[in-house]
């Protein structure tokens, strides 16, 4: 059993854990947003096909099964569409960490949500007894999501040279740690 809840309420939105029954609003999403997307995800080089997003919603349910990562939907509470996602992972932190992501849909950005996504999945992070730090990872040139970090709490550790995975990155991403 998981040791983060499948629903986390936080009032204007609410994250849901990955399920692949949300396939069809996923991929009208990163329809929507793919032009914001391939600027900063290396996953969004070319349109993933229904196939390929299958297959990460089924790899995203099994490894939250096994408390290894959560990955969950953000869904705009009011409207209850699918906006975006966020997550925890330790892919790139090792076991004493995790790493927060976050997108949001393009027509939905600038509302706070990927922030408030963060902040819930910070505390919840926290609550883990083996995770002593988490961090936040982005691009030098996406100032959007550089942006959020520092709302909540974040120190800027350091800026690393990074491989250029997508068409807006410049090599240089920034680390903040809390």
């Amino acid at each position: 059993m998981a040791r983060l809840p499948d629903t986390i309420a936080l009032g204007a939105i609410e994250l849901r854990r990955w399920r692949r029954e949300h396939l069809d609003e996923v991929m009208t999403a990163v329809e929507a947003s793919f032009e914001d997307l391939q600027r900063w995800m290396s996953w969004a080089t070319e349109m993933p096909t229904r196939d390929e997003m299958l297959w990460l919603l089924e790899d995203g349910e099994a490894v939250f099964d096994k408390d290894e990562a959560w990955e969950y939907f953000i869904f705009e509470a009011r409207s209850n569409e699918f906006v975006g996602m966020a997550g925890l992972n330790n892919s790139r932190t090792g076991p004493k960490a995790v790493e927060v992501s976050y997108w949001v849909r393009s027509d939905r950005s600038g509302r706070g949500y990927a922030t408030s996504a963060a902040r819930a999945l910070v505390d919840a992070a926290l609550t883990m007894e083996e995770i002593k730090w988490v961090e936040i990872r982005m691009d030098a040139a996406n100032l959007a999501s550089a942006a959020i970090p520092p709302k909540l709490g974040f120190d800027f550790a350091r800026t690393e040279i990074s491989e250029i995975r997508a068409r807006a990155h410049t090599g240089r991403q920034l680390v903040w740690q809390l």
